[in-house]
């Protein structure tokens, strides 16, 4: 771990960190935050998650999966001791993964850690970066103003109706977290109507539309809400939920009244800007401790 004089946050300077990128606006963020506190940042961006060019402010540069030797090869180079991994990637299959000579001695740790789920193949990646000596950060690590509080962004409050769908929803995905299926649920009318799996949040969401738009589901006034938070014992260092934008106008356009969250463990972004959203859109984003 870095040493040295620390800053007003308690973090030490002259520290030397790797942003590992998927896809989203929080590797950005992630990185500009590091930069912040004096952190020396070097930008692995992920092939076909994002460009180089994307992180035109930092030393960064584009790896595929199957280049993880060289990635390791060249933060051992600039004496990097400390990573965050950040950003959407759909999980990969392990057989096109396409290792270069300098990654086939590590397939075998990512071969077991590939026999199970999400939770599973992510604990096995902790486990192999602690093993190179890496320190594994969390994005609320690095840029906790990133995470979301307790209480309401923005004018508009919960109904009773839809904090009693808050409750029903954060009891069901707790119920759900041994199986590892998902992060989010839409509860409406009453009932639970959807439950993310493989497909993500966003698709759930446009699911539910389409239901809507049919006239199968007709949430009332107030009603309709979007829960989302991790999985129990989550490791939220390499798998933190988000939401933005793009969530706040699907459900929108769903008819949901809005979006509950675990506040503290949801990833939000800019939280006046998505204040700004949900009020312009007549939703509620509600922090839940």
């Amino acid at each position: 771990m870095s040493t040295g004089p620390a800053d007003a946050t308690g973090r030490p300077q002259g520290r030397r960190i790797a942003v590992l990128a998927g896809r989203g606006e929080y590797p950005l963020r992630v990185a500009s935050a590091a930069a912040a506190q004096g952190a020396s940042v070097y930008v692995a961006v992920l092939s076909g998650a994002g460009e180089p060019d994307d992180y035109a402010a930092y030393d960064a540069k584009e790896y595929r999966l199957g280049q993880l030797g060289r990635f390791l090869d060249e933060i051992k180079r600039r004496k990097i001791d400390e990573i965050v991994m950040v950003g959407a990637l759909p999980r990969p299959s392990f057989g096109a993964l396409a290792p270069e000579l300098s990654t086939l001695k590590y397939l075998p740790h990512f071969a077991r850690a590939f026999q199970g789920g999400d939770d599973h193949l992510l604990r096995g990646v902790v486990t192999f970066f602690e093993g190179q000596g890496l320190r594994v950060l969390g994005p609320a690590d690095v840029a906790p103003d990133l995470v979301a509080p307790v209480g309401t962004l923005g004018r508009h409050k919960p109904s009773p109706i839809a904090r009693e769908a808050i409750a029903t929803g954060f009891n069901l995905l707790a119920a759900l977290s041994p199986f590892d299926i998902g992060q989010a649920a839409i509860v409406a009318d009453h009932r639970v109507v959807a439950v993310e799996a493989a497909e993500g949040t966003d698709a759930m969401i446009e699911r539910v539309a389409g239901l809507v738009q049919a006239g199968r589901l007709k949430p009332g006034k107030g009603d309709g809400v979007l829960i989302k938070t991790p999985k129990l014992g989550q490791d939220l260092r390499v798998d933190m939920p988000a939401i933005g934008p793009d969530t706040v106008a699907r459900v929108a356009a769903a008819g949901l009244a809005g979006i509950a969250i675990r506040a503290g463990s949801v990833l939000i972004g800019d939280r006046d800007r998505l204040a700004t959203l949900a009020d312009a859109a007549g939703l509620f984003i509600e922090g839940v401790a």
